[in-house]
């Protein structure tokens, strides 16, 4: 079964990987010099990262999609382990538990944030601009299945609220941008697929 070899150091399948833009491997990866592990990961145990960004102080923050239930939201650090498929919030889409059915276990990473039920996110983006001063430093997610988008409000790294928008479109957001002018793009897929611009009522 695939999802086993997302604790497998020798493949790239449920990793984050960290090339130098000339796609060399930098000096500092964590896994550098050891033979039973491929030189290129940074992180491991990831399930179907669905979009990674970047906050204002360079920090890299993923995002990916869990089974049935345990959507993650993850700030991938070096050399560690975020557990998939030993511990997951989620559980098989037919019903019985994954593995031992266990959410934490010494030694695997606990995610920043999840969800259950989950929202099948799409795009991520960290707000900066200027249009919605109230909003920045907010995460904003695009949410398929949950045909919302999700705002996450954060201090010191940690959600401490969420806001569904868009609920009323029932649109699947696909993606999710900020414009140079300041406001949101997002994709809403449907019907009629469109592409939304966000903004203050004027």
């Amino acid at each position: 079964e695939a999802r086993v070899h997302s604790q497998d150091l020798n493949s790239h399948f449920g990793k984050v990987v960290r090339l130098n833009p000339d796609g060399s491997v930098p000096g500092d990866n964590p896994f550098i010099g050891r033979s039973d592990a491929k030189p290129e990961i940074w992180s491991y145990g990831h399930r179907n990262i669905q979009a990674a960004t970047l906050d204002s102080q360079g920090t890299l923050w993923t995002i990916e999609h869990g089974p049935r239930g345990g959507d993650e939201l993850n700030q991938p650090q070096a050399g560690l382990n975020y557990g998939w498929p030993v511990i997951t919030y989620g559980i098989e889409y037919a019903g019985p538990k994954i593995g031992e059915g266990i959410t934490a276990k010494e030694g695997l990473e606990q995610p920043v944030y999840y969800w259950d039920p989950v929202i099948a996110p799409s795009g991520m983006i960290f707000y900066s601009g200027d249009l919605f001063p109230q909003w920045k430093g907010d995460i904003f997610v695009g949410g398929m299945a949950s045909t919302k988008l999700v705002r996450l409000k954060l201090e010191n790294d940690k959600v401490v609220g969420e806001e569904w928008l868009l609920q009323d479109r029932s649109s699947r957001i696909r993606d999710v941008k900020q414009g140079a002018d300041g406001a949101i793009y997002v994709i809403a897929e449907g019907p009629n697929t469109s592409i939304l611009r966000i903004a203050p009522k004027m």
